[in-house]
């Protein structure tokens, strides 16, 4: 990967949807040689999948949390198989330290955002936090 390859992967970044002929004009690169650079970042697996930055905010979603939890009575599998059926948590990791998972969940109130906590409690102890403002 060049310094061409990078900049295409952040122009890609900021909009998916750019087309390359745009791409092409700000990397100096004809539009089959960025068409084939891009392919080839997908075929070695550095490009795994186009996306979209939802506002869930103008979809009603006003509240934001990220929520840490401690699994509890080694209910490491039951706990994937529930937050992988959430449509409102938007990512889900498995880390390190002191909690196991870390993920960021949009509520419509705080009336869903209690319901869901409670729900949440059959598999551990969680730490909520409420996001104020995103800054990258």
């Amino acid at each position: 990967m060049d310094f061409t390859d990078g900049k295409i992967l952040e122009l890609l970044n900021e909009n998916s949807k750019m087309s390359l002929n745009n791409i092409s004009n700000i990397v100096n690169l004809s539009t089959p040689s960025v068409r084939d650079r891009i392919n080839k970042m997908i075929d070695i697996g550095i490009i795994g999948n186009y996306t979209i930055d939802i506002n869930y905010y103008a979809l009603g979603y006003e509240i934001d949390v990220v929520i840490d939890i401690i699994i509890k009575n080694n209910l490491y599998s039951d706990f994937k198989t529930f937050i992988k059926k959430q449509k409102n948590v938007e990512f889900c990791y498995r880390i390190s330290g002191e909690s196991c998972f870390i993920f960021k969940a949009h509520f419509k109130n705080m009336q869903v955002v209690e319901q869901f906590i409670d729900e949440l409690q059959t598999y551990g102890h969680t730490k909520t936090h409420f996001v104020f403002s995103k800054i990258v």
